[in-house]
Formats: structure tokens, sequence, C-alpha cells
């Protein structure tokens, strides 16, 4: 009974992980649309990134004190439905201040959506002593890939966006719902409201420079690559989702199969070949000037960076005299904190040298990323 009842628990985490990326999806290759139906530039889309990225820390602050006062179940529950309305007012938002406002109440249901998955996720981890996080991060590149292309389908036959939204809130508001009451309340020490503020050690300040190394390419190519595809590599139709199909696509293979090399390679290996592979990745699609050639650097970046963040979660989550959930929250601080520093930067570099050169300062973070994890090797294998 009690296998049946962690099984159940395992499956309500990947539903709830696939739902939430799912929309993620919808937005991924919905951006060019968004753009134009409020009238602004790169640096405009940009500003709105930050604000999403704003409620999102802002809750976290906070959120392991809250998952104190009140259950899992109803904070995922809560956060999820609130998700799937908002995608419907969407397509309504004509201009800068009402989307500017619907981003932030987006960031405050993300922020805590997202650190109550991973509390469940690694809680799971640990009860059956095997790795599991990047099973369970497949389920969110799952979501993503399959959001993105239906989208682009629906783009492909000129479907509008609203009926695009109202379909996937059809599809998804029922997982979101059963999924939520499926999952537990984990207990944890007592914390205080500002709990996340204390002395890091270093090995924890390295996972959080590796976050937030993984989510500039995850994010970036998320927010830029449909605009790169556009208005760079010249596609359109169906082919400007390709760089988020084709960057989700590896991820999905890479998450599915990432638990099984950890333990063929080991994870601090694997982990060293991810961050140089996504390096690569990288490299290639600031090289590329031709759609095939771009689509082999997003599938090489993807498969590499897939399990860079769930690897950073498995060692956040048992950091000696750190409570996991406030390991797990700083590090998705680093996650969606990159928005409040990446998006304007690289609109401004899209508007004054192309929107082709976002992808530089992803290659830089992961030069710094392969001498901060080939040089600290002690840290990760004690």
């Amino acid at each position: 009974m009690k296998l049946k009842s962690n099984f159940s628990e395992a499956n309500a985490c990947k539903a709830l992980f696939f739902s939430i990326s799912f929309f993620v999806g919808l937005w991924a290759v919905r951006i060019p649309d968004i753009k134009d139906q409020i009238n602004v530039d790169y640096t405009g889309m940009g500003y709105l990134f930050v604000i999403f990225s704003i409620g999102s820390v802002l809750t976290m602050i906070v959120t392991p004190k809250i998952t104190q006062i009140y259950p899992s179940k109803q904070i995922s529950l809560l956060s999820g439905l609130a998700i799937s309305i908002l995608w419907l007012l969407i397509p309504f938002a004509q201009s800068f201040i009402i989307m500017a406002i619907l981003s932030f109440i987006f960031g405050i249901c993300y922020g805590l959506f997202e650190v109550i998955l991973n509390v469940q996720a690694t809680s799971l981890e640990k009860r059956f002593k095997k790795p599991m996080m990047s099973g369970f991060h497949a389920f969110w590149s799952i979501g993503l890939l399959s959001g993105s292309l239906l989208t682009s389908l629906f783009l492909e036959f000129k479907i509008s966006f609203i009926i695009n939204s109202i379909i996937f809130v059809i599809i998804l508001s029922p997982l979101i719902f059963l999924g939520s009451l499926t999952i537990k309340q984990n207990k944890s020490d007592s914390l205080s409201i500002l709990s996340i503020f204390f002395n890091w050690p270093l090995f924890l300040v390295i996972l959080f420079i590796l976050s937030i190394t993984a989510v500039f390419l995850e994010g970036g190519t998320d927010s830029w690559g449909s605009l790169y595809m556009r208005d760079y590599i010249n596609a359109d139709g169906f082919n400007i989702g390709l760089a988020a199909i084709a960057f989700n696509g590896s991820m999905v293979i890479g998450r599915l199969i990432g638990d099984k090399l950890k333990e063929i390679f080991g994870i601090y290996n694997f982990l060293v070949y991810s961050v140089i592979g996504s390096l690569l990745g990288s490299l290639i699609i600031v090289l590329s000037s031709s759609l095939s050639l771009a689509i082999i650097g997003f599938i090489i970046a993807g498969f590499s960076v897939s399990s860079i963040i769930p690897i950073c979660y498995t060692f956040g989550s048992s950091i000696k005299n750190v409570n996991a959930t406030v390991g797990i929250t700083i590090i998705t601080i680093g996650v969606y904190g990159v928005f409040m520093i990446a998006p304007p930067a690289l609109g401004y570099v899209a508007d004054i040298f192309g929107i082709e050169f976002v992808y530089i300062p992803m290659l830089i973070l992961f030069i710094i990323s392969s001498i901060i994890v080939t040089s600290q090797q002690k840290l990760f294998k004690n």
C-alpha cells in the first residue's frame, strides 16, 4: 500500500511539472504575437520578463514559511489554477501596463508552484534513495515541448491566440486539480520568514551560479528563440517554433535518460560533460547563419543543459546544515532571479547588435561555469 501511495505521488508530481510547463510552451511560441500585440521593442519585452521575475523572487523569499502555514496541495492547486485563468486574459491585454500587471501576478503564482514542486520531487528522491530529479524534470520538458509544438501547429493553421489559450486551459486544469490533491505535506524544521538570508556555504554558492548559467540558456531560448528564428533566420509559420521544439525535444531525451547517465558516469562527471556540451551548443548557435545549423546547435545545447538544474536541486537539498526547503528555494530564486537582469540586458543586446547576439552572454557564462566545475571537484565528491 505504501509503494502504491508513493507511486501515485510521483505521478502527481510528473503531471504537475508537465502541466505548468505546457503553458510555458504557449508563451515561448506566442512571444512574437505578444510583442506585436502590445507594440513594444525587444527591450520592452525584456522588462516584462523582469517584472515576472520580481513577482517570482519576492514570493520565493517567503515561500519556505508559507509552506509551513498552508498545505502544499492547497498552494499548488490555487497557484496552478490562477495561472490557467491568467492565460485566458493575456490575449486581451493591449497595453504594456496591463501586460506588466499580469506578468507580475504570473510571477507570484509560478514562484509558489516551482518551490512546492521541487520540494516534493527531492523528497520523493530521498524516499526512494535513487536519482529521480532528471526524470521529474523530463516531464517539465515534455510539457514545454508539447505546448510549443501544439502552439506552432495553431500558428501554422492561423488559430487565434484566445482559442489557443482556451484549449490549453481545458486540457491542463484537470491535471493541475488532480495532481495537486495527490501531493502530500513534507515535514521540515521551523523556519523564519526570511530563512534564506544566512552565510551560504561555498558549495551552495556554486550551485546557485550553475543554476543561473543553465537557466540563462533554457530561459533565453524560451524567451528569445522564436524571435531569433523569425528575425534572424527569417523563419515563418511552423518554423518560428523550431528553436523551442528542437531545444526542448532534446531536453526531453536528456532528462528521460539523465538519471541513468548519472549512474553510469557518476553525478560529478556527468555534470562536467553537461556544462561543456552546453558551451558547445551555445557556440554553434552564435556562429550559425542557416536554419539547419541553428537547429543542430539547439539540439546539442538542449540535451547537454537538460540535467544541470536537476543535479543542482539534488545537491541543494542535501547540503549539511542547510534545510532542504531553504536550499531548493535558493536555487529556484537563482533560476527566476536571472530574469531580473538577463531580459533587459539581452533586450539591449538585441536592439543594439542584433537578435543573434543574445547568445553571447550565455556562451561566456558556460566558459566560467566550466572553469568552476572542473576546479572544485572535491566539493562535489564530498
